[in-house]
């Protein structure tokens, strides 16, 4: 008999799926209606929830995607982003960011991040080229980045900015919400993230010539006017068949609905764990600008040495917490996307470091390209904040880290 684990599993939103998950769901089976535009009795399931996304955000346009990852794609290719030009990602990431770039034939360009374990606003000057096109700032592990500071450069320069919110759905910064700063924002509807259908994404805009090309893009390569593509539209490109279907768009409906409560749980057992952990001798917490803002989704402690955190990351996982050492933590860390290194290709002719267009974007993406951030993830522990803590749980949490650090 399996024993069960000392801490639930590290999925935020489903551990609120209920009833009303389970009602969308046979809403739109009942409907015979689970496609995205039209069906037998067709429930507007995904229109719906680009409304409530809308107006949560207080954003004009919204397109719903099959994935963050395609999600990203897509709006790249709404911002018109292509070879000859660059597109500056932090080092500490997922790795769909940098695929999207790659993807679109642009080159990506890494920017160190701070003590925030975001980007870092003085690097990102620093990297800007004349072929520098648009920065992607990526609201990592629900901490949002300092997005004033991001703007004040990109609006010098006359970059596009595409935030990357995919783990931090309902956080805020200064009580803006994330997703609405930039000329664009994707969001992710990934297992992983603070709600979900398993799958899906949604881009946002208040420019409607972006949201007709990223509604283009999202599918045939003209957009959707009621419940035909445009043939004929002015707006012409490729698309890529990203649809979201209406079963989940219907189960993110009622995540939608749940989103507050899911991150004020996660916030108020983060801000408990890590006042009973304040007296650990050297622990750090990376900087969090906004408390009262973050998703609190994931803690990040900051050790006095990087052989400190391997161990800390090392007992509390034997422990039963799903804690890593960052430099261990798969494709999150630039150095460790095999692809990215060693500048993979898809196509023979490698594609898109090998385009003429591409010459003058030539990068290094291996370990010590960023010094900066490769201290700080050398020095970093990531751990999850369960979405569903008991005070007997959160109380266990603080004993092992306690136990873990100080032993």
């Amino acid at each position: 008999m399996t024993a069960e684990p000392r801490f639930p599993r590290e999925f935020p939103g489903v551990h609120y799926y209920g009833q009303e998950e389970e009602e969308a769901v046979l809403r739109v089976i009942r409907s015979r209606s689970p496609f995205r535009y039209y069906g037998a009795s067709f429930l507007h399931e995904a229109e719906n929830l680009e409304n409530e996304m809308k107006e949560r955000l207080g954003r004009r346009y919204a397109q719903a995607v099959s994935s963050g990852t395609n999600g990203l794609t897509v709006a790249l290719s709404a911002l018109g982003v292509g070879p000859g030009q660059e597109v500056l990602i932090p080092g500490f990431l997922w790795v769909a960011t940098a695929t999207a770039v790659v993807r679109v034939g642009a080159i990506p360009v890494l920017v160190e991040i701070d003590e925030s374990f975001n980007m870092s606003p003085e690097d990102l000057e620093k990297k800007i080229t004349e072929r520098s096109q648009v920065v992607i700032p990526v609201h990592m592990c629900g901490v949002p980045v300092d997005m004033p500071a991001i703007l004040e450069v990109t609006k010098k320069h006359g970059l596009r900015v595409l935030e990357d919110c995919a783990q931090a759905n309902g956080a805020t910064l200064n009580g803006k919400a994330v997703g609405s700063f930039g000329d664009m924002a994707l969001f992710s509807f990934q297992m992983n993230k603070a709600i979900t259908a398993g799958e899906g994404g949604m881009i946002v805009t208040d420019d409607e010539h972006l949201w007709l090309r990223a509604n283009a893009a999202h599918d045939v390569g003209v957009p959707w006017i009621g419940e035909t593509p445009d043939a004929f539209h002015e707006v012409h490109i490729w698309g890529a068949g990203s649809r979201m279907s209406e079963l989940a768009a219907a189960v993110m409906r009622a995540q939608v609905a749940k989103l507050d409560g899911i991150v004020q749980h996660m916030r108020s057992s983060k801000t408990r764990i890590k006042e009973q952990l304040s007296d650990l001798p050297g622990l750090e917490w990376r900087r969090v600008d906004d408390p009262a803002g973050d998703n609190a989704s994931f803690l990040i402690a900051v050790c006095e040495s990087a052989a400190k955190a391997a161990d800390f990351a090392r007992k509390l996982a034997s422990g039963g917490l799903q804690a890593c050492h960052l430099p261990d933590n798969g494709l999150h860390i630039y150095y460790n996307i095999r692809s990215l290194v060693e500048k993979s290709s898809n196509s023979p002719d490698g594609f898109p470091w090998t385009l003429p267009a591409n010459k003058e974007s030539q990068y290094e993406y291996s370990k010590g390209t960023l010094p900066r951030s490769d201290e700080l993830i050398e020095r970093g522990v990531v751990m999850p904040v369960h979405s569903c803590l008991s005070e007997e749980q959160e109380n266990d949490y603080v004993q092992l880290c306690r136990q873990a650090y100080l032993k």
